[in-house]
């Protein structure tokens, strides 16, 4: 089922309320995880956003500790190797009712110790690591896609979304189908930390069905990407869905009434597994890890090579395995992707 909510991770307080905003373009509310003890350094905007009910707090319950703490435990013991992100790195602090009892122990030995203010001193890859299961969790369980503005974050997701479907050689041009970034221009405002919380909340109000309409063809445009496995009915239907959503992007960009002259230097992006084959159907030649134009205001490039694509793609994929980058005043460029990439590849290899 398409979900309208986007779950921000790792953090708790948002960098910035202009992705906040940018993300209610598309999405009805914005979701974070907030520990019961714990309150928010919130700007005023966020206040009134979230006195608007457009973004709400998560508070755990057992199951997303149980399950984050299963899966998370399951995959670190199923690695063939351990990556060097796991094995050190910067610290960082996760409070502990994020962290499982049991997974205490494990992750002691490779952080070091509890801090006095109750949080626990973890590498920072790790921490994320954890989070992002966390998050993951969270997203599955109410429906929810997954949205940051951090692309440290956002380059090492993949290697706990896709189950650590990859090896250390990351770029292999030649492989049967690629974790790949989707970009799409001309949708954010350059005015949009201008914009009055106001005229957000009557935009996502009034716009409720262009919004739909547009999440719902990158939903489907995703799902096409992810299982075509002949050529020529594979540029008939990505044409198809290109198309569409091209319509869709410009139906809603118009809607906003309080776009300005420009649009704003900006990086929308969301990760999806795509086939060998359907590269092929958009007219992909030379390296995959560059950004390639695949319509007026739509590029995609290659972020990492699987490892196995059938292991990827023989299971449903619900809503939580979407995750999505949006970073205002960040441009997109033909090594965005190749950047994503080697931003995973030191994570593996250090």
């Amino acid at each position: 089922m398409q979900s309208n909510s986007i779950l921000y991770y790792p953090s708790i307080e948002f960098h910035s309320d202009k992705w906040v905003k940018s993300s209610l373009l598309l999405w009805d509310h914005v979701y974070r995880i907030v520990p019961k003890d714990y309150s928010p350094n919130d700007p005023d905007s966020i206040k009134e956003l979230s006195d608007s009910g457009l973004v709400r707090n998560i508070h755990l319950d057992a199951t997303d500790i149980k399950e984050t703490g299963d899966e998370f435990m399951d995959l670190y013991a199923s690695l063939p190797f351990i990556p060097a992100g796991l094995e050190s790195g910067d610290d960082d602090r996760i409070h502990p009712e994020k962290i499982d009892k049991r997974l205490y122990p494990s992750l002691e030995n490779i952080a070091g110790n509890f801090l006095h203010d109750g949080w626990l001193r973890l590498p920072q890859e790790l921490a994320r690591g954890y989070m992002f299961y966390l998050a993951k969790t969270v997203a599955r369980r109410r429906n929810f896609v997954r949205g940051t503005d951090d692309s440290d974050s956002w380059s090492i997701a993949p290697y706990f979304t896709e189950e650590a479907n990859f090896d250390d050689y990351v770029c292999n041009n030649e492989a049967e189908g690629f974790y790949c970034s989707l970009f799409l221009e001309d949708l954010i405002p350059r005015n949009i930390g201008d914009v009055s919380v106001t005229d957000i909340i009557k935009f996502v109000k009034d716009r409720k069905d262009l919004k739909d309409q547009l999440r719902i063809k990158l939903d489907f445009l995703s799902q096409k990407l992810s299982t075509i496995e002949n050529l020529e009915q594979a540029k008939i239907e990505v044409s198809d869905f290109l198309n569409q959503v091209e319509h869709d992007k410009k139906e809603l960009r118009k809607s906003m009434d309080f776009w300005g002259s420009n649009v704003a230097s900006s990086l929308f992006a969301v990760g999806v597994p795509t086939t060998l084959t359907a590269l092929g159907a958009l007219g992909l030649s030379g390296d995959p890890f560059h950004a390639h134009k695949i319509a007026s205001s739509m590029l995609i490039g290659a972020v990492a090579s699987y490892t196995d694509y059938k292991k990827t793609v023989k299971g449903d994929r619900d809503t939580s395995y979407a995750s999505y980058l949006i970073q205002i005043d960040k441009m997109v460029n033909p090594r965005s992707p190749y950047n994503y990439m080697r931003n995973l590849d030191e994570f593996i290899n250090d």
